[in-house]
C-alpha cells in the first residue's frame, strides 16, 4: 500500500474520495474513461460553506487542494468576471484525473469492482425484487450462465417461478425452454434456486433417478456398485463372487442420495432375465422406500479415492444398513499393498480433497489406513482384472 498523505486526515477529503470512488463504481466500464467532474457545493463540502469552527474551511480547502498537488484533481473555476472577493472555493468545480484512480483506492483500501460481476450488478437492478436474495446473482455462482448476457439471463431467471406454475419441468427440461435451448444451463444449480426463489421449485424440477439393476434368484443379499463396467461385469456373470447377490446401478449415485428412497423419485429397470418374481419386487420395493427392512444384507462397493469414500458415507446416511462388499475392498487394498494405483497427488485427484470419515468401523480399520500409508488410490474396476 503506498504512504498515505497527511491530508487524508481530513474528515472532508475522505469523504470526498469516497463519493468520488462510489461514482465511479457506478459508471459502466465502457464510460470510465470519461472524466468525472463535481461542483463544489454545500450539500457535499459543508466544511467550507459552514464552518464549525473558525478556520476550518481555510484548513479543509488546503487540504482539498493538496490532491491537486499529488495529481489527483484538479480546480476549474466556473465565473471569470466579479468573483475577486469570493472564497476560492466559489465558483469552482473539481475534475477526477482517471490516472488518480488507482490512488484513491489504494489509500481508501477500496479495490476496483470487478467488471463482470459489476455488468451483472447493473442487469440485475430492475428486477432485484423478483428474488429472495438477488446478491447470489453473480459470476461465481453461476456457472456456465456467465457466457450469455447478464441481462438475458436475469430475466430469464426471474421468469421461473411462473414458468413452473404453468407447467412442472425437470430441471433440464425449464434450462431448455427458458435458456436458449441449452438444457445443462441450471444443471447444478438446485441450491442456488432454492435460495433465489422457495424449496417448493427444486422439488418440482427433481427428476426420478434412474436404477438399473440384474435380478438374482434366491439371491442372499443386494450390491450397489458405483461403476457401470463392474455393473456390467456382475450381470455378466464375470464376478463369481457376486453372483448369489442382485445387482443395481444408478448414474451418479452421490447426486441423488436425498431421493433415492423417496416414493415416485426412483424408478428401476430390471435388465437381463429372469424379470423379478412379483412377490420378491413388492417387498423389495418396501424396503426400498422405508417401509419394510430388506430380507438380506445390502452392499456398496465403490471406487478407493476421496471421492468413492464421500459417496459410501452419503449412501450410509441414506441407506443405515448398508455394508461394505469386502470381496471387493479386501482385493483393492491388496493391489494398493502390492504397490498397484495412483497416488492421491494426481493432478485429476487433487479437488477431492482428504480422505473423508466414512461412518464405517471395517472401512475405518481395514481401508482408509493403507491408503494413507500407501499414499494411493485405486478405482473398482480393477477388481475386473
Amino acid at each position: 500500500m503506498t504512504d498515505r498523505p497527511p491530508c487524508l486526515k481530513n474528515t472532508c477529503v475522505r469523504r470526498t474520495l469516497n463519493r468520488y470512488l462510489d461514482m465511479l463504481d457506478k459508471q459502466p466500464f465502457e464510460g470510465r474513461s470519461k472524466r468525472l467532474t463535481d461542483r463544489i457545493l454545500p450539500k457535499h463540502f459543508p466544511e467550507l460553506f459552514s464552518p464549525r469552527e473558525p478556520g476550518e474551511d481555510d484548513v479543509t480547502w488546503h487540504h482539498l487542494t493538496q490532491l491537486e498537488a499529488l495529481g489527483i484533481v484538479t480546480f476549474e473555476r466556473t465565473r471569470s468576471r466579479g468573483i475577486g472577493s469570493d472564497a476560492p472555493w466559489e465558483h469552482t468545480r473539481i475534475v477526477i484525473a482517471p490516472e488518480g484512480e488507482p490512488l484513491m483506492r489504494d489509500w481508501l483500501d477500496r479495490p476496483v469492482v470487478d467488471e463482470e460481476s459489476l455488468r451483472w450488478q447493473e442487469a440485475l437492478v430492475p428486477l432485484r425484487h423478483a428474488f429472495k436474495a438477488p446478491e447470489l446473482i453473480k459470476p461465481a455462482n453461476l456457472g456456465r450462465l456467465t457466457q450469455y448476457k447478464p441481462a438475458a439471463v436475469v430475466e430469464r431467471l426471474a421468469r421461473i417461478p411462473e414458468t413452473l406454475a404453468a407447467s412442472p419441468l425437470t430441471l433440464y427440461q425449464l434450462s431448455a425452454q427458458l435458456f436458449w435451448g441449452d438444457s445443462k444451463a441450471l444443471k447444478g444449480k438446485e441450491r442456488l434456486l432454492d435460495q433465489l426463489f422457495s424449496i417448493q421449485v427444486t422439488q418440482m424440477l427433481s427428476r426420478p433417478v434412474l436404477i438399473e439393476g440384474t435380478y438374482r434368484p434366491g439371491a442372499e443379499g443386494i450390491l450397489l456398485v458405483e461403476n457401470m463396467d463392474t455393473f456390467l461385469a456382475a450381470s455378466n456373470g464375470q464376478i463369481k463372487s457376486a453372483e448369489n447377490l442382485t445387482i443395481l446401478f444408478a448414474q451418479g449415485f452421490k447426486g441423488t442420495t436425498s431421493r433415492i428412497r423417496t416414493k415416485g423419485m426412483a424408478r428401476f429397470y430390471w435388465s437381463d432375465s429372469p424379470f423379478p418374481e412379483s412377490d420378491w419386487l413388492n417387498h423389495f420395493h418396501e424396503s426400498w422406500f422405508g417401509t419394510s427392512k430388506f430380507l438380506g444384507p445390502i452392499y456398496y462397493f465403490g471406487d478407493l479415492d476421496p471421492a468413492g469414500l464421500s459417496i459410501y458415507r452419503q449412501m450410509r446416511t441414506t441407506f443405515p444398513e448398508l455394508e461394505p462388499w469386502k470381496t471387493g475392498y479386501k482385493a483393492l487394498v491388496k493391489a494398493l499393498e502390492r504397490g498397484h494405483g495412483h497416488p492421491l497427488a494426481l493432478a485429476d485427484k487433487t479437488n477431492q480433497g482428504s480422505l473423508p470419515d466414512t461412518g464405517c468401523a471395517w472401512m475405518e480399520a481395514h481401508v482408509i489406513p493403507v491408503m494413507r500409508e500407501t499414499g494411493l488410490c485405486i478405482d473398482q474396476e480393477f477388481f475386473l482384472n
